[in-house]
């Protein structure tokens, strides 16, 4: 089970979303229409699918656009460490 699942807090639809997210960045081509399916079971409109969709590959794609030019990751001061951790460790 992935790490961001484990989090407290999180909604049934929110855990949904990570992991439509996280498969998304991680085995794309795997994707079907049952992942869709899973997040308007989970109340998603087609349109906040798109928009999770989209939100998910332009991280994937700046992500390695930074890796390709070996740039340094600016974390802005006072974020949590798990906020922190989640948004820059897998940079």
């Amino acid at each position: 089970m992935p790490a961001i699942i484990t989090m407290r807090g999180l909604s049934a639809a929110e855990v949904a979303m990570m992991e439509f997210a996280e498969k998304l960045s991680t085995e794309s081509a795997a994707m079907t229409d049952a992942d869709s399916r899973s997040l308007r079971d989970h109340g998603f409109t087609d349109r906040e699918i798109v928009d999770i969709a989209l939100a998910a590959a332009a991280r994937n794609y700046y992500s390695r656009a930074l890796h390709a030019l070996g740039v340094e990751v600016d974390v802005p001061p006072g974020l949590s460490e798990p906020l922190r951790s989640a948004l820059v460790d897998t940079l």
